[in-house]
């Protein structure tokens, strides 16, 4: 059959790069032999030789055509080595022959000792452009000793992104939003598998297409049985089969434009909806996340890491305390002359690096190249200021942080920066934002999600509740000039309160008797036992 896209669902523009594709299916071998796969193999080059040149752009081939049929070991493995390779060979040449690219599934000896399912992608010149090795390995396959995959691969010829799903890849959605992450326009899917019925693989192929906003197209083996099958098709990024062939032998071809993306519908009159997948959300360690916000209180927070034996606000004093089991760090954020938010208690880099300058005016360039432990003595030379990124980075949803920002930047520029990241790492509502009003302000205004703590009028126990009140705070970080009576007002507001600080034991224990939640500290190796009453 030969389908353009504008005769199904999905309107290309004009001018819109179109791609001539084609899968191709065939009986699956007979029996389980050399014979028979020698003999589908032949088949499959007879099929490719009566395509004429520039005839597609684009050929999706099956899984394991280098050994079709077989499940044996000694046969399969025999096969790969005698006659495989040749057979590979013969692809390539088909490639550069049709000037076209063509995506075939093989059975891959790595090393001596390892072996893989890997998809090759061929360029119009016979020469591999990349090769995919599958991530998600059956039984079967584990026992026939392969090894796993370990990237997702996408890449780029002429402008087109292509991503690799290879048979059970497809059951692992989070795998096809890693994918789309990288903006991928075409997933090729050579299947080997023959018993999965019909409807099942036209949903699952129809979700990760629409799910990813990317064609998706599969080419499998016929089987002879009419509801199971290899079921090679077309998907769309709109979501629907665009062709398919659900039995029996045959070639697929369609033009497409993979660069022509689907878009969701408008919402009672207003902009379109852009699709846009933020990866973090689903990351796996969500039930750690849920762990430290639902954790009982009080908390111990590390106040600029563990500041006492570390170099303060450095990734050595942040890893610290994470390893101590902190549920909450505290760090300082000012904004580079570049616009990196840079971690680091004052306004100067004087006190804490080798170095001299405002941190406003010097670029991450220079920042980066500071000596941050050197202060501490030689044997912490060598660490570095930190951006703020670097600390979301290995925080990782182990740990709350308390994000004291000192000055909100130009028109709220730092404070909008850090809420786009927490919302990029998929953190809006673990960590919480801290500063005097002109920071609450522009937090409340631009992400009301997420939480907020009154830092303003701290010399005034009882106004910095009024304040945090006004600001639609969550918490209220005291100073240890905190009273009963702003205590309770604060509870009575449903107020998380903070205290900054305190650095032995018995004094924090006094101030947790009077109603405070979470302790700030400089020694969080002082102040275990914290910890442990809040796990209990």
């Amino acid at each position: 059959m030969n389908i353009t896209l504008n005769d199904l669902l999905v309107s290309s523009y004009e001018g819109v790069y179109k791609l001539r594709i084609a899968a191709l299916q065939l009986p699956y071998p007979k029996t389980k032999s050399h014979q028979s796969a020698k003999a589908y193999q032949n088949e499959i080059i007879h099929r490719l030789k009566t395509i004429a040149p520039n005839a597609a752009e684009l050929l999706v081939l099956p899984a394991y055509i280098n050994a079709p049929g077989l499940l044996e070991p000694n046969l399969l493995f025999d096969l790969v080595k005698t006659h495989g390779e040749n057979f590979i060979e013969q692809i390539s040449f088909q490639a550069n022959r049709l000037k076209s690219l063509i995506c075939v599934g093989t059975l891959y000896q790595k090393s001596v000792s390892q072996w893989v399912n890997r998809t090759w992608l061929f360029g119009p010149n016979g020469e591999p452009i990349t090769w995919y090795d599958k991530i998600h390995l059956t039984n079967k396959e584990r026992e026939l000793g392969l090894i796993a995959g370990s990237d997702c691969v996408v890449a780029e010829h002429d402008g087109v992104r292509f991503g690799f799903a290879v048979c059970s890849d497809l059951y692992f959605p989070a795998y096809f939003d890693a994918l789309a992450t990288q903006n991928v326009d075409i997933i090729l899917s050579p299947v080997s598998h023959k018993s999965e019925p019909v409807e099942r693989i036209h949903i699952m192929c129809q979700c990760r297409a629409l799910d990813t906003g990317s064609y998706i197209i599969r080419s499998g083996y016929a089987a002879g049985t009419e509801r199971q099958e290899g079921n090679s098709l077309i998907a769309s990024p709109e979501g629907t089969i665009l062709a398919n062939i659900e039995f029996g032998s045959g070639l697929l071809n369609l033009d497409i434009s993979p660069n022509t993306k689907p878009r969701k519908p408008s919402l009672h009159g207003q902009d379109l909806v852009g699709l846009k997948h933020l990866p973090n959300f689903y990351r796996s360690n969500i039930g750690q996340e849920k762990t430290i916000t639902n954790s009982t209180l009080p908390h111990l927070c590390a106040h600029r890491g563990v500041s006492h034996a570390c170099p303060e606000n450095t990734l050595p004093a942040f890893g610290a305390a994470i390893a101590m089991g902190v549920q909450e760090i505290e760090l300082d954020l000012w904004m580079s002359a570049d616009g990196i938010p840079i971690v680091c208690h004052d306004s100067s880099v004087d006190r804490t690096t080798n170095g001299e300058g405002m941190i406003a005016e010097m670029t991450w360039a220079n920042i980066q190249r500071l000596d941050a432990g050197i202060t501490l003595g030689a044997g912490w030379s060598g660490v570095r200021i930190p951006r703020f990124e670097d600390i979301l980075n290995i925080v990782d949803g182990r740990v709350a942080i308390n994000i004291h920002i000192k000055e909100p930047g130009f028109d709220g520029q730092l404070v909008k920066l850090v809420c786009d990241l927490l919302y990029e790492q998929g953190l809006p509502q673990m960590h919480y934002i801290a500063g005097d009003e002109d920071v609450l302000e522009v937090a409340l205004d631009y992400a009301p999600e997420i939480p907020r703590a009154c830092l303003a009028a701290q010399k005034v126990p009882d106004h910095m509740v009024t304040v945090a009140e006004k600001f639609a705070c969550n918490r209220v970080q005291f100073g240890r000039n905190v009273t009963p009576k702003s205590l309770k007002k604060a509870h009575e507001l449903g107020l998380i309160c903070n205290l900054f600080w305190s650095d032995e034991l018995n004094d924090a224990q006094s101030y947790l008797s009077m109603g405070i939640n979470v302790v700030l500290t400089n020694a969080a190796h002082k102040l275990l036992p914290l910890i442990s009453k809040s796990a209990g």
